[in-house]
């Protein structure tokens, strides 16, 4: 009975002796802000996911109009040479 008691002594001690030094470890990694710099990581991180994804938007979007300025163009001077043609066709 003595050797069990003292055996659940020995582990109550090595676990004490663990938190402590967990504990230690863990205030030294809040005084040096080492929580907070991971979450400053990942705001920067998110930060240019996004500028990247806006980047992307604005590029397509511009690319989209360049094309419908294109095609209204196009569709303008087709027109333009259709009435030509039917006022040479009027006068002649």
């Amino acid at each position: 009975m003595v050797e069990e008691n003292i055996l659940q002594l020995g582990a109550m001690a090595v676990l004490s002796l663990f938190a402590v030094k967990e504990f230690f470890a863990y205030l030294k990694s809040r005084k040096e802000g080492g929580g907070n710099s991971v979450m400053e990581a990942m705001l920067k991180e998110l930060r240019s996911m996004n500028e990247n994804h806006l980047h992307d938007l604005k590029n397509a979007i511009n690319l989209g109009n360049d094309r419908i300025v294109d095609a209204v163009n196009s569709g303008n001077v087709k027109q333009i040479e259709l009435l030509g043609e039917i006022k040479g066709k009027l006068n002649g």
